[in-house]
């Protein structure tokens, strides 16, 4: 006779049935969606839930108010109705604020075990354009009382947890990476042809970095014939477009907009380079799903980037020329961009969405008792 599951319930800010098509953040869904099979899961959305989105393993609560306050209480009111039917074990906050907050303090008010995953802006401080919750004093002090008064804390990954230690956290952190579905995104290496083909993939915003993307690959299409795909959209789009015409590779970019989740590994598949540029990422699945489509990855030292050196070209943040160098010297030497590949292939395949759900079980289970 098979165990009663446990019930988990799970506070996030969004990301889930949410955006064009319902797909919010597919790894986030995912992850829940393999959860479920062995427990008893909630997830109360802090942002409004599209209508037409219904989740088939596990409940959704949606909660939605402009203002914090009236979302907490929102979400105290709908956590109190279903811990009476369910009698959760633990409540789990993704993302610290809000969601780590309001976990922790509904943990201790109905004493239940709280854990919290630093996904991100959450434990970073980017100034200079505005970026991050550890950039102020107020949003900092938050974080890190939520954090020091959690159950459990995980980081996606040590560049985030060194950040949070820089900040004054000195509790334990464990780090577990969110892999993906690697049956999705098939190992496909193939030989550099007589056109490189680089991919960058993100939303065109200051965070993302892709002035430095340009520029770095003005200097790389100098020495190779080179072509640049950049997907996404956002506020930057325009100003993007401005500086590969002065950069004179205009010609040798495009500009794809959003491209659906389910149609990005035919992306990956005709790419050689991963150009990754971001002034800050929690852990990137870009990176992740490149490596394991056989990409080499080059980019800034932020993120899984920062986590994994020998497996990519890394450089520090806005360092185009360093990056485009690098890159080139890389290039020019096919056996260790194979060595590269082969590297990023193995790391993603030890580390996929299976092996992500197996840590949080184990994290589940040891917290349960």
């Amino acid at each position: 006779m098979s165990e009663p599951k446990t019930h988990i319930a799970i506070v996030v800010p969004g990301g889930i049935g949410t955006g064009e098509n319902n797909e919010g953040v597919p790894v986030l869904e995912q992850l829940i969606q393999r959860l479920s099979v062995h427990h008893s899961i909630t997830v109360f959305s802090l942002f409004k839930v599209n209508t037409s989105y219904s989740a088939d393993t596990f409940e959704m609560v949606s909660i939605h108010s402009k203002n914090y306050l009236l979302r907490f209480f929102y979400f105290l009111f709908e956590f109190q109705k279903h811990h009476k039917r369910k009698k959760f074990k633990i409540l789990h906050g993704f993302w610290t604020l809000p969601s780590g907050l309001f976990a922790v303090i509904i943990s201790k008010l109905f004493r239940v075990k709280s854990i919290v995953i630093v996904l991100g802006g959450d434990a970073a401080s980017v100034p200079e354009i505005n970026y991050g919750e550890l950039r102020r004093w107020h949003t900092r002090k938050l974080v890190l009382w939520s954090l020091r008064n959690a159950g459990g804390v995980i980081t996606l990954t040590h560049y985030l947890k060194l950040n949070l230690q820089k900040a004054g956290l000195t509790r334990q952190v464990k780090v577990i990476p969110w892999g993906i579905d690697i049956s999705n995104f098939l190992f496909n290496p193939k030989p550099i042809g007589d056109v490189i083909r680089f991919l960058n993939v993100g939303n065109l915003e200051p965070v993302k970095d892709q002035i430095t993307a340009l520029k770095c690959f003005s200097i790389i299409a100098k020495k190779f014939n080179a072509r640049l795909i950049i997907i996404g959209t956002g506020s930057l789009e325009r100003e993007l477009k401005k500086l590969a015409l002065e950069l004179k590779i205009d010609h040798l970019c495009e500009f794809i907009g959003r491209v659906p989740y389910s149609e990005m590994k035919k992306f990956y598949h005709e790419a050689d380079v991963l150009l990754h540029t971001s002034l800050s990422e929690g852990q990137s699945e870009v990176v992740t799903e490149a490596m394991s489509c056989g990409l080499l990855v080059s980019g800034t030292s932020v993120g899984l980037i920062f986590d994994l050196p020998d497996y990519c070209v890394s450089v520090e943040c806005q360092q185009y020329e360093s990056l485009a160098n690098a890159t080139i010297r890389i290039l020019k030497n096919h056996q260790e961009v194979q060595h590269l590949r082969e590297n990023g292939h193995r790391w993603s395949r030890n580390h996929s969405i299976d092996w992500t759900v197996d840590q949080l079980t184990d994290l589940i289970r040891n917290f349960s008792h």
